[in-house]
């Protein structure tokens, strides 16, 4: 009698163990995570702060992306590479012949490319429509010293500004007026933003979207029909 008992008790609890799981796991889709990015630029001062908040800011955690700066002196980026004794160029020109066969074979492959992109876009775009964005706000001051192309840097900047909103519009729920605005500085040089930006969207959807890649990408990469081009290149290839 006490063995059943004991283990009736012990049913019971693994009972509650497992709805307590479910439970869990049912509290953590249908949370609403509200991400607060700010991003502010001027000079020589860069910074990106993000604030992730939950369950009516009980759960607050920041992340401060520190931006690597522009060397003056140097500008641009500079990528290392490893350089290969022997592989100097030589000033020969080399010609590559391709079949017909190879040319379907691009095409075919070029077919399986987009479909895998279109695919993961539907999948993305999914996600995206379920983000909401309650704050948008973008304000931008420049100026290069010289009043008629700072005039057109303004009004490239105003172009590549309606552009975004336009993407954001069709890919998200813009449930509020973006306000933004582009100074231009006539006289001084400047390079000034600031973005703020409030956006919502429940976990549950973050996680199905991160099962759905995951099982996309579980399918593998394209199946390519083209062979490599360092495979051609040993046998057609011809240096002139």
């Amino acid at each position: 009698m006490k063995d059943e008992r004991d283990g009736g008790w012990i049913k019971l609890l693994w009972f509650f163990i497992i709805l307590g799981i479910f439970l869990l796991l049912f509290i953590i889709t249908i949370t609403k995570l509200s991400v607060n990015v700010d991003l502010y630029h001027t000079g020589d001062d860069d910074n990106i702060r993000i604030k992730l908040t939950a369950w009516f800011g009980l759960i607050r955690y920041t992340i401060k992306v520190p931006l690597i700066k522009v060397d003056k002196e140097t500008p641009g980026i500079v990528v290392k590479h490893e350089e290969i004794a022997g592989q100097k160029d030589l000033g020969k020109k080399k010609k590559q012949k391709f079949s017909p066969m190879d040319i379907l074979l691009s095409m075919r492959d070029t077919t399986e490319i987009l479909k895998h992109v279109i695919n993961l876009h539907t999948i993305i775009r999914k996600f995206f429509n379920k983000i909401s964005i309650t704050k948008f706000e973008w304000h931008t001051t420049l100026g290069i010293g010289d009043a008629a192309q700072t005039g057109v840097l303004a009004g490239l900047g105003w172009s590549i500004k309606g552009t975004l909103l336009g993407i954001l519009s069709n890919y998200m729920k813009l449930m509020t007026q973006p306000v933004t605005s582009i100074t231009p500085s006539f006289q001084i040089p400047i390079s000034q933003t600031k973005l703020s930006c409030i956006f919502h969207f429940r976990i549950g959807h973050a996680m199905l979207v991160g099962i759905r890649l995951i099982k996309y990408w579980r399918g593998g990469l394209p199946n390519f029909k083209k062979r490599p081009l360092s495979m051609l290149s040993g046998n057609n290839e011809k240096s002139i």
